[in-house]
């Protein structure tokens, strides 16, 4: 499966390096839905150790619009950074939007 990768993502986000750094790994491990579980996702990326740090990039990653909540432990990555072939775009899009706008 390909995936499309907003490559500008340092230029256009603020994002510290951490969590630029996090990034690739959301990117290509996110499901097809750009749908990922962040207990899993914690576990598979072992080099940040502390769960205060993990909850400080987390946090500015949803700050910033690349993260949005689903449920208790599932997460989405924002169709405007990545999304695979095989899906529709649009279809991505109006789910991000539809979660987004019930959290407010």
């Amino acid at each position: 499966m390909s995936r499309y990768i907003n490559t500008d993502i340092a230029a256009e986000s603020e994002l510290s390096r951490t969590a630029q750094a996090l990034m690739l790994p959301l990117t290509i491990l996110s499901n097809r839905n750009n749908e990922i579980n962040k207990k899993q996702f914690i576990d598979t990326i072992n080099w940040i150790k502390d769960i205060r740090t993990w909850d400080k990039y987390w946090e500015e990653l949803v700050d910033k619009g690349f993260l949005i909540q689903l449920d208790k432990d599932n997460w989405m990555v924002s169709p405007h950074k990545c999304y695979a072939d095989g899906i529709s775009h649009s279809t991505l899009i109006n789910k991000w939007n539809e979660v987004r706008n019930a959290a407010k």
